[in-house]
């Protein structure tokens, strides 16, 4: 009993010292703190200007029972700094103290128990910006103090929300009291009291916060309890919280608003008993703001009529913004959009019946409407709409943009359905379109943060799916999925799920671009659930039934999904068995282009991509861009924290040139986030045929009874979807449709009969004059992100962008004579003045500090952007004459066309006193010093004495309050200044350019992009005149052509030269030819085989008389090893000699140098030979294949200089050139100034008399004396002669000035082209040739292009160096191969050679290294037998047949000889025609077949067939039969000539051709069709995937289809499926396809059951029997035994149960009754 007596009394003890240390207040007595609150914004460093609040005032609180307390403030206080702190004191703010005192001084009670903060309760009327002061007061006691834990973790609520905190306690003994340290991490709460606006359509980056947050925050409080025995009471508290914000990386520096408060007790005292004030208004801890983030203010404004605010700010805005923007203007909008966020909806009524009678008021009135995002700017739009029938167009654009920028709820989302219904919204296609699509946005703001939408939200959009599905409706349908797609929702899977392939059973009859559109809409859904997404995405994917396209979008969306490596192995998998080669290329590419993304927000993708790419086949790499490709660029720089992205998405389908598909996005990186910038689609179907060919449509709308009635006798018979659109696009921003369009073929024939109408009304109109002024205005971005600060007051960052444009636009045209129709343009003369002065002005602020609607204290990012471009020019064309002309005025005097300013503040503002706005720069203005005029100062004659005075005005909530500041740290930091000025000034126009930059940063505290962006930067580009004597009165550009262009010379001395200095044409001409004869020779043949070149130059001792013209061969020391030895070489300016023994020894070193090189080489690159040797080998053949151009007796040149040259033929066919002397192979390629073009100062004379000139451009300036200045081209051209030519030549209009550029083109033969261009005074300083010619690489033909110089000016020489030193490194990422050999010098070489319709082989001779690629995909097949045969006749004059090789791209063909058929897609089919019956060997299997190709055996002879070609026309049915004489002709029956025109189809032409007929009918796409009873062969154009038949669906993907639509298992399945069935045994054809029966019962499921075919089978014709059959597998659907069947065709749509063999009947013969 004693024991236990004991332990009593020892548990009451430890619950006795526990409560001592529970935080409270006495009941009985009044405690009185003195509180002091402290706001600074701007960055760490000392020295630099800061903007700061602080709030000072005592604390007394008292008790009122029950755990109640009453806190009172005494003497409250409010001041500001704006300056560098601590040296500079806060001011007073005497107004806003005596206007805040009366709130800031009631009682507030709150309840308190244990450390715990309860309810707050205050007055009705108290504001909660002053409650929230309180708030951040009564914040410093929430201390949540666990029994027994000294080191513990929770999730506290505060004054910022519910967020994590780490607590530690300690207990200080010998003073008799405890202290706690808390710390919270604002970044981490289970609920953040924050508001924000304009980041909905930003995606968070989790790993990019990992690397850097952007937004920082975390608050520490140090708080000291005495322990008594009522508890402990709270001595001493502070409280320190920092947010950090940097839009770059963290480490880097970043702004900073720092809170601190300090609460120290004073004294405790009796409390006295007082009246309480009514406080039933309950509250909470918790920060609580009446406004919304949209109503925070941009700029204060005091408390007046806002109706009256609102129309003084659109009258300054209508008078200041007529002929140019005022510099306010983005700042008067903003301040336009803050006053109507403010005004009731009343005040809307009011402001549209004062401005709809002034046009600039009411414009601009609108053009604000859309920022101000309330729903009272709903409700106004309504109003407006509903007054008129048809919404004008001010209205619409107002109520578009309105729609996508206002901050949406449940009453917003009412307000836009009903404008949805109105019926002047539906009347009008495109604006139904465009506010559904922003409806469907709006639903994506409203429920983004909601992890479900409402039904009720959401069935405007799925009701308008749901009827379209039903009626159908496909451009309903699309505008439902797009509106869908925008939403967003997982809620509106369900509805998607019916029209997307393989899942609902609507999509098989829906056009593809509805089921693609279906599969897109699923990408917003994806940022909610990725999972479901992901499972649908991948489902069609696999499903190989569904159209290459669809699958091709379906990855699409499901790599955007970011799916894990499960899924993308499973892609990759798939690919390894994949049949459409078009979806293994877009999957391929897309998972190679992943795999090398540098992006953080996807890095775990990319690694699963790069492991991907190791299971698949290395052949899919070869997939050229003929095949749908995913082209991907990013790069992010983690410094800057801040990257980008695009991507191009084509699809494509082998048979076209012109991808069906492309999307093009791209994405933005920044701030933590990404977000897609824009996104742009378009769809081509069709658009290559009308841009390819335009065909007449004489027989497209025609009759087709015969087509039907044959294709009636096929079973299951399918069409091909009708024809789609023409072409379609949509726009995205944000990730969100705004709008999209579709352009059909009858769209066109509108647009062509518009413009080829009457004009008359538009010119009348430009003769009077149009002037306007178009003027927008745009609030680009508004980013505003609201949080409470421990002071209670709210901390904004802000990003908000603003832009104004505006110009005024003259224009006037006259015409001579009078324009009345659109062709008169061509003849008549037209005069057109215009006017206009476009002018541009942005304004960006960011914005980080305390903002409320009282007082801003933070830090400003201010940036203008001005861009001014005044243009007034005359145009003068006469399109008749050739002529055209420019006039403009010189400028006048200094225009400033681009001017930016950028400035970081510290702001200060308060309501009470506007006027005294103190905004001062963050980096102190100091005199700018030069580091190189200061003095060094010795330590020792520095003061011993510091400066340990403390300021007076340091308030105790400072950490270091007591540490004195030193004299440096309250020094101003000098900014790093630096500045640009560079101007160009062209006198001969009378103007000069300049831009001028200035900068002032702070990179001297610390090299950061953070601190280079604080200061001030300007920058300024600008136009002045330049006085010039006499004054230039006009500026005129004229370009003349044609047969006038002589009368436009006005330098023509530059033709007046002297007899001497020309040539013949003809001796010219022979100069060209022998010289690019020479260059070829000794270039390719000797550098191709350099060893046998080295050997015959070496072993020639052949000697030779030496001129003047040998000599140009011989240079240096090269003459010295080129002669034999005692010979001696005389020149005209010198000589030189050398003994037998000096050049032998000279030549002997030579060579033992040269070979001591080689086998360092050799030695050198011998492992690399051993790994490589395969590819060497094959490297070698393609490096060692001689170029052999092709020959051309058109001009033959001969030199008889045989001292010089001597042309020999090689057994190998190709001319070469043997020189004489040794050492001619390399070294005499390399010596190219051996080349004339290059070396004869006569060859500027090339062009010589050709003429009188066919084209002047002139460029100058008239002055006031009647001079001229300036430019003149002037081209000169001989195409129709022997020698085609062109020279063109620039010279300055000065007589003195001998500066010129001559350029000369010469085609010597159809196989070359010589080009040479020269510059400098009198076209002799610089010289470049270029020769293309066109030869053979083998058998294939090719093109080489040899570029060469003499002399170059330093600045190409430069730069051309400068990109040399890229060039092994891009053609290593280009994938070239690349091998360093020893090239001309002054040398480039490129040759190209078609190896193959779609691939070519390329080598590049650099004078330091030959790179080369063999096997280069192209993106089109091209017609190589084509193209080798027109320039192997007709060289480059083949260039202008390039359009018809391009139509025939399109052009398909099918052939058919013996037993084997050619499809169109180039597949090899082999079958034997046993029967009579015809077979379809190609159809047009559009929904208006307008032809039927069929075929069969012929009747005179097995091996040989019979063809008729049924046309839609007329029912005309043309048939080709051969016979012992011939082939007879039919049409209809009746036996016709050849040449005969068919009246019944005129505009098919049949001609004979040899043994056969030609047949061709453009109209109907049928370009050839031969036949001569043993070949059929059919040439199709513009027929790509409407096709069908034995030879294909000409698409490249479907292969052997039947005609319903379903593969053919092989050959024979293919052709019994286009056999066309007879009706009858007096049929030539005994055969038809039927449903058969399983000849005996079957065991299916246990049961004894009949099996019916699912498909048909050939069998014989009634009362026929088999004379050839063939076995066949075939798919049966079983029933029981007992089941009864009437017709087996029941059967045709049953799911097949087993698989069993049947005889097919292949031929038959018939006993006819």
């Amino acid at each position: 009993m004693k024991g236990f007596i004991f332990l009593l009394a020892l548990a009451c003890a430890g619950s006795e010292d526990v409560s001592r240390y529970d935080p409270t207040f006495s009941q009985t007595k009044m405690h009185i703190y003195k509180y002091d609150g402290v706001i600074l914004t701007g960055l760490p460093e000392k020295g630099l200007n800061r903007a700061g609040m602080r709030i000072t005032s005592r604390v007394k609180i008292r008790g009122l029972g029950s755990s109640q307390y009453l806190l009172q403030l005494e003497n409250p206080q409010l001041q500001e700094l704006n300056g560098i702190w601590p040296k500079d004191p806060f001011s007073s703010l005497r107004k806003l103290t005596e206007r805040w005192t009366p709130h800031l001084t009631r009682p507030v009670k709150f309840g308190y128990l244990n450390g715990r903060v309860g309810n707050i309760y205050t007055s009705e009327d108290l504001p909660e910006d002053i409650l929230n002061i309180h708030r951040g007061i009564i914040n410093i006691f929430q201390i949540t103090n666990k029994k027994f834990q000294n080191f513990y973790d929770l999730q506290e609520a505060g004054i910022e929300g519910i967020c994590h905190t780490r607590y530690i306690v300690q207990e200080d003994k010998r003073k008799e009291r405890l202290v706690i340290t808390k710390s919270k991490d604002l970044t981490n709460c289970q609920e953040r009291v924050l508001k924000q606006t304009g980041t909905i359509y930003t995606q968070l980056c989790p790993s990019c916060q990992q690397r850097g947050r952007n937004i920082r925050a975390s608050a520490a409080s140090t708080i000291v309890l005495k322990p008594t025995a009522l508890g402990a009471i709270v001595q001493e508290a502070r409280v320190r919280e920092v947010h950090q914000f940097t839009p770059f990386h963290e480490l880097d520096g970043a702004f900073r608003l720092e809170a601190r408060q300090s609460l120290i007790l004073e004294k405790i005292t009796s409390a006295q008993m007082e009246q309480i004030p009514d406080m039933r208004s309950q509250r909470s801890l918790q920060y609580r703001s009446e406004r919304n983030v949209l109503q925070q203010p941009f700029k204060l404004l005091k408390d007046q009529n806002v109706i009256t605010q609102i129309k003084d700010t659109l009258n300054h805005m209508a008078k200041h913004n007529v002929q140019d923007i005022h510099m306010d203007a983005p700042l008067r909008l903003l301040q336009l959009v803050q006053f109507l966020r403010l005004a009731p909806h009343r005040a809307f009524s009011e402001i549209w019946n004062w401005a709809k009678t002034q046009p600039e008021q009411r414009h601009w009135l609108l053009e604000a409407i859309p920022a101000v995002g309330t729903i009272e700017t709903m409700k106004f739009i309504k109003s407006r709409i509903q007054e008129s029938e048809k919404i004008p167009s001010e209205i619409l654009q107002a109520l578009i943009l309105a729609l996508h920028q206002v901050k949406t709820d449940r009453d917003v989302l009412a307000e836009a359905k009903e404008i949805i219904d109105l019926d002047q919204v539906k009347r009008c296609q495109l604006t139904r379109k465009l506010t559904i699509l922003a409806y469907g946005s709006m639903v994506f703001r409203h429920c983004a943060d909601k992890p479900t939408c409402p039904d009720d939200i959401l069935k405007p959009i799925h009701a308008l799916l749901i009827d379209a599905s039903s009626r159908p409706n496909d451009e309903d349908i699309v505008l439902g999925l797009k509106a869908i797609g925008n939403a967003g929702q997982p809620a509106s899977i369900k509805n998607i799920v019916k029209l997307l392939p393989g899942f609902g059973t609507a999509a098989p009859n829906l056009p593809l671009k509805v089921r693609v559109d279906a599969i897109m809409a699923l990408r917003n859904i994806a940022k909610k659930d990725p999972r479901t997404v992901q499972r649908l995405a991948v489902q069609t994917f696999l499903n190989r039934k569904n159209h290459p396209e669809e699958r091709m979008v379906a990855c699409a969306v499901l790599f955007a999904t970011k799916p894990p490596l499960t899924l993308i192995s499973m892609v990759a998998n798939s690919l390894l068995t994949e049949t459409s080669l078009q979806v293994a290329s877009f999957t391929y590419s897309h998972i190679r282009a992943l795999s090398r993304s540098s992006l953080p927000s996807i890095n775990s993708m990319a690694a699963a991509c790069n492991l991907a790419l190791n299971i698949l086949s290395p052949k899919l790499e070869q997939l050229g861009h003929r095949f749908s490709k995913v082209y991907r660029v990013d790069t992010f720089i983690y410094r800057m924290m801040a990257g980008a992205s695009a991507k191009a998405l084509l699809f494509k389908t082998s048979s076209c040139i012109i991808p069906t598909a492309m999307l093009a996005k791209v994405r933005g990186h920044a701030l933590g986030g990404s977000s897609d910038l824009i996104e742009f689609g378009l769809r081509a179907e069709g658009l290559q045929e009308v841009m390819m060919k335009d065909r007449a449509g004489d027989l497209r709308k025609t009759d087709s009874r015969s087509i039907r009635r044959i294709l009636s006798k096929f079973i299951n018979w399918k069409e091909l979807p009708e024809e789609r659109p023409l072409a379609s696009a949509y726009l995205k921003l944000f990730g969100q449709e705004l709008a999209f369009a579709q352009l059909r073929k009858e769209d066109l024939d509108i647009i062509k009969q518009k413009i080829t109408s009457p004009i008359d009304s538009y010119v009348n109109k430009l003769k009077d004059g149009v002037s306007f002024t178009s003027s927008k205005a745009l609030m680009a971005l508004e980013m505003r992100r609201v949080i409470p600060t421990v002071v209670g007051l709210p901390m904004e960052l802000g990003i908000i962008s603003t832009a104004v444009a505006l110009s005024n636009i003259k224009v006037d045209a006259r015409s001579d004579p009078p324009i009345s129709k659109l062709p008169r343009l061509l003849t008549s003369r037209l005069q057109l003045n215009a006017r206009l002065n476009p002018s541009v002005l942005i304004h960006i602020r960011v914005f980080m500090g305390i903002s409320m609607p009282h007082f801003q204290s933070g830090v400003e990012l201010q940036v203008n952007i001005r861009l001014l471009l005044p243009v007034s020019i005359t145009a003068k064309i006469n399109l008749k004459e050739g002529n055209f002309r420019i006039d403009s005025s010189p400028a006048d005097k200094e225009s400033r066309i681009l001017s930016m300013t950028s400035q970081v503040y510290a702001v200060s503002r308060n309501v009470e006193d506007l006027f005294a706005e103190r905004i001062t720069p963050i980096l102190p203005s100091t005199p700018e010093r030069r580091i190189s005029t200061q003095r060094f100062r010795s330590s020792a004659r520095s003061s011993p004495g510091t400066s340990a005075r403390i300021a007076s005005h340091l308030s105790p909530e400072t950490l270091s309050d007591q540490v004195p500041c030193s004299e440096d740290e309250q020094t101003p930091r000098v900014p790093n200044r630096s500045s640009y000025r560079s101007c160009a000034t062209v006198t001969e126009f009378g103007f000069k350019a300049c831009v001028d930059a200035r900068m002032e940063n702070a990179l001297s505290i610390k090299h950061s992009p953070l601190y280079r962006l604080i200061g001030e930067h300007t920058l300024n580009v600008s136009i002045a005149p330049v006085s010039s004597d006499p004054e230039i009165e006009k500026i005129v550009l004229e370009i003349q052509a044609g047969s006038k262009a002589s009368s436009k010379l006005m330098r023509l001395s530059d033709k007046q030269l002297g007899p001497d200095r020309i040539r013949s044409s003809a001796e010219h001409l022979r100069l060209m030819t022998r010289d690019s004869k020479r260059m070829y020779n000794t270039t390719w043949s000797s550098s191709s085989s350099s060893s046998s070149a080295r050997q015959s130059g070496r072993h020639s001792t052949r000697s030779r008389p030496h001129s003047s013209s040998s000599s140009e061969y011989i240079r240096g020391r090269d003459s010295a090893r080129a002669l034999p030895s005692g010979t001696r070489v005389s020149k005209r300016r010198g000589s030189m000699s050398s003994s037998s023994s000096s050049s032998s020894g000279s030549g002997r070193s030579f060579r033992r140098s040269q070979k001591y090189r080689s086998r360092r080489i050799s030695g050198t690159l011998h492992s690399r030979r051993v790994l490589s040797s395969g590819i060497q080998t094959r490297s070698r053949r393609l490096l060692d294949l001689a170029f052999r151009p092709l020959q051309e007796s058109r001009y033959t040149v001969r030199r008889t200089s045989a001292g010089i040259i001597r042309a020999s033929t090689p057994r190998s066919g190709s001319s070469r050139i043997t020189r004489i002397g040794r050492g001619s192979g390399s070294r005499a390629s390399r010596a190219s100034h051996g080349s004339s073009i290059l070396r004869s100062s006569e060859q500027r004379y090339l062009i010589g008399r050709a003429g009188a000139p066919s084209l002047v451009v002139l460029l100058r300036s008239r002055r006031t004396d009647g001079t001229q200045r300036g430019y003149q081209l002037t081209g000169y051209g001989r195409m129709d002669s022997r020698l085609p030519r062109v020279h063109l030549r620039v010279v300055e209009l000065d007589e003195k000035s001998n500066w010129r550029i001559c350029a000369d083109a010469a085609m010597p033969s159809w196989h070359k082209v010589l080009t040479l261009a020269r510059w400098g005074e009198n076209c002799e300083r610089y010289r470049v040739s270029v020769k293309v010619s066109n030869g053979q690489l083998a058998t294939h033909p090719a093109i080489k292009v040899k570029m060469q110089w003499s002399r170059i000016n330093e600045i190409l020489k430069y730069n051309a160096k400068m990109i040399g030193d890229y060039i092994p490194g891009l053609a290593y990422a280009l994938g070239f191969s690349q091998t360093y050999r020893r090239n001309p010098s002054r040398q480039i070489t490129a040759l190209v050679a078609l190896t193959s319709p779609s691939t070519i082989d390329t080598i590049i001779k650099l004078p330091k290294m030959t790179a080369y690629y063999q096997g280069l995909q192209i993106p089109t097949s091209l017609p190589m037998h084509s193209i080798s045969v027109r320039v192997q006749q007709k060289g480059f004059s083949s260039l202008a047949e390039i359009p018809d090789l391009f139509l025939t791209i399109n052009q398909r063909q099918c052939t058919v000889e013996n037993e084997l058929v050619w499809s169109f897609d180039e597949d090899e089919l082999k079958h034997s025609l046993t029967s009579r019956c015809h077979y379809v060997l190609a159809q047009d299997c559009s929904a208006s077949p307008r032809f039927i190709l069929m075929m069969r055996r012929a009747e005179i002879d097995p091996s040989k067939k019979e063809i008729k070609l049924v046309l839609a026309s007329n029912n005309v049915i043309i048939e080709a039969i051969p016979t012992q004489s011939g082939i007879k002709f039919l049409v209809n029956g009746a036996e016709r000539d050849f040449n005969q025109q068919i009246p019944e189809a005129p505009a098919v032409l049949v001609q004979k051709e040899g043994a056969g007929i030609i047949l061709e009918a453009s109209s109907i796409n049928i370009d050839r069709l031969y036949f001569d009873g043993k070949r059929v062969e059919i040439v199709l154009n513009q027929m790509m995937s409407k096709t069908c038949g034995i030879c294909g669906q000409n698409n490249g993907e479907h292969k052997m289809m039947k005609p319903n639509q379903e593969q053919a298992r092989d050959v024979e399945d293919l052709f019994e499926s286009w056999t066309s069935p007879g009706q009858s045994c007096t049929d030539d054809c005994k055969v038809r396809r039927e449903f058969v029966q399983f000849g005996k019962l079957v065991e299916f499921e246990g049961l004894e059951s009949k099996c019916f075919s699912v498909e048909p089978v050939q069998r014989c014709l009634e009362g026929c029997s088999p004379i050839e059959t063939r076995s066949q597998v075939v798919n049966f659907h079983c029933v029981s035994s007992d089941f009864t069947v009437r017709d087996n065709t029941m059967f045709s749509r049953k799911s097949p149960d087993v698989r069993l063999s049947v005889d097919s009947h292949s031929d038959c013969m018939c006993r006819c009754a």
